[in-house]
């Protein structure tokens, strides 16, 4: 491309919310007409135009455009150096272009405003509120906070005592109030205050608030009081002037008259007479009858465990109810002390008979789980309780046992 550009400044100076010009100066060294675009480059072109931006030249002509930068007065716009470029195309070589830099220095401006949150605090013996601190300009700044009420009456702690806020972004401090005096009841006392923000180089801001304080005791609770008092004495009046007349007359009349108690008592079921004990083994009486004693023996309890570690393994264990014997099991607690796994069956078995399996538990959910039964397990005359372990392939150990309780007529000596 036969053409020349040259900027009148590569450097310039800006006040956001205003403008600054610079020059670039166009030169048609070709030998033919030839028309100019121009074009600003980088990020001062959402905020820079150029005057004219197409410029016709004659060959050896020159022409001088202007470039305004004209950055709004906003946090976006930070005061820095911002290097631009001006950018020029001919109509005639489209695939050539010439670009002149420089550079644009935004200079700083300061649009600070706080705002306390709320503006009024209530509380009986502390309150709190937040200072909204927005940096509206567009350089960082660094504030230094203090409070104070004119009649002393508050104590104040702020914190953070000194806040930082970048460009176009908040910061906030936590201001907690604390009443010197308190008082029990009455109605709320106002105590105004001022929150001073201290900027370097630049005015303080004050920020007015307010502390309602209030009384220790709730304005609600002496209403409350004095409702639940009206109402107990509501219920006082009632016992005495209606409930208790009514009883005592209907109680005097009962007594005075001898056929309705005899109505009463008959009307009363006669209790049954308990049979007479037949003295079985075990030396069960009536009492062991009734109730979870079907067997009518006595209270008894034991164990049964297995122990794979034992020579030979001991994976089975097992109690036999003997001749004219009974067992009625109301409690059982398994014990998986060492963690194993594998499968316990707790069966009853009986002498040609297929065994009945009563539970199956797997070892790996429990360490120890018990069962309580209103209606009790009951083993019969010559059946047996067996408690049997199914060790995993892996190898693990079953090493389980159960207590149960219950009655035992009969049991066995050993």
């Amino acid at each position: 491309m036969a053409a020349t550009a040259t900027l009148a400044s590569k450097a310039v100076t800006v006040t956001p919310g205003g403008e600054a010009v610079s020059e670039v100066r166009i030169r048609n060294s070709g030998t033919v007409v030839d028309q100019f675009t121009l074009e600003v480059l980088g990020d001062a072109s959402a905020w820079a135009i150029v005057e004219p931006a197409v410029i016709p030249l004659f060959p050896g002509a020159e022409a001088v455009a202007r470039i305004k930068f004209k950055p709004p007065k906003s946090s976006s716009v930070l005061a820095k150096a911002t290097p631009f470029a001006v950018r020029v195309k001919s109509r005639e070589d489209a695939r050539a272009s010439l670009v002149e830099e420089g550079v644009v220095e935004v200079g700083p401006f300061n649009d600070t405003f706080a705002e306390l949150i709320p503006r009024t605090a209530k509380g009986s013996s502390r309150a709190r509120a937040q200072l909204a601190l927005d940096n509206r300009g567009n350089v960082r700044i660094n504030a230094r906070l203090t409070a104070a009420d004119p009649d002393r009456k508050l104590n104040f702690t702020i914190t953070p005592p000194v806040v930082t806020a970048e460009a176009g972004t908040a910061s906030f401090a936590s201001i907690r109030l604390s009443p010197r005096q308190r008082f029990l009841a009455g109605p709320p006392k106002i105590n105004p205050y001022k929150v001073h923000v201290h900027q370097d180089g630049l005015p303080t801001i004050t920020v007015d608030g307010t502390m309602q304080q209030e009384g220790l005791i709730p304005p609600w609770l002496l209403p409350a009081l004095i409702g639940l008092a009206a109402l107990i004495l509501v219920l006082v009046l009632l016992w005495f002037v209606l409930l208790k007349p009514a009883i005592t007359s209907a109680a005097t009349t009962a007594v005075a008259q001898p056929s309705v108690i005899a109505s009463i008592a008959s009307k009363i079921p006669t209790p049954p007479t308990p049979a007479p004990s037949s003295g079985g083994a075990g030396g069960a009486g009536a009492a062991d009858v009734a109730g979870a004693n079907p067997v009518q023996g006595k209270v008894w309890s034991s164990r049964l465990a297995v122990n794979s570690k034992a020579s030979p393994a001991q994976l089975e264990s097992a109690i036999t109810v003997p001749q004219g014997g009974g067992l009625a099991v109301t409690d059982l607690v398994f014990e998986n002390p060492n963690g194993n796994t594998g499968t316990v069956y707790l069966v009853r078995r009986e002498t040609s008979k297929p065994d009945q399996v009563l539970l199956v538990l797997r070892l790996e959910n429990f360490r120890d789980l018990d069962f309580h039964f209103v209606t009790p397990l009951v083993f019969k005359e010559n059946q047996t309780m067996t408690l049997s372990c199914s060790p995993d392939p892996s190898g693990s150990l079953c090493d389980a046992s159960v207590y149960y309780s219950g009655y035992f007529k009969n049991p066995p000596s050993s």
